[in-house]
């Protein structure tokens, strides 16, 4: 069971990392326009910082090279870009609810990579 579970589940934590990285390569001056309106300076460098984590970390995710790395990356980028992308608490009503459930699956997220990155990590030694 494990056999199959294991690359199911790298696949599935992948998917949407390596979507997103080619979907802002490939709109990418929305890319750029995504990280200006979340304040950070240097939006090109940011929006390609961005693509490349999110590529080479999904590579190392669902190829199982290193995937405890690629995780690890994952996670680190994902917690950070929630908390500067998605910061329900200046927001009200409607849009409180709305980011903070974005946060919370963001945090499930971070959690599924950190638990791959660990179980990975002991079965690479």
């Amino acid at each position: 069971m494990i056999a199959y579970a294991f690359p199911i589940a790298r696949l599935c934590l992948a998917a949407v990392f390596l979507y997103s990285g080619i979907d802002k390569l490939w709109h990418w001056r929305s890319s750029i326009e995504e990280v200006r309106s979340d304040g950070l300076p240097w939006p090109a460098a940011f929006a390609g910082a961005t693509v490349f984590t999110q590529l080479v970390g999904g590579i190392l995710v669902a190829t199982d090279f290193f995937a405890w790395l690629g995780a690890l990356l994952l996670a680190g980028f994902t917690a950070a870009a929630t908390l500067v992308g998605h910061r329900f608490w200046l927001r009200h009503g409607a849009e409180f609810r709305r980011e903070l459930t974005t946060s919370l699956e963001h945090v499930a997220i971070v959690g599924g990579l950190l638990l791959l990155s660990v179980v990975d990590f002991s079965f690479a030694r």
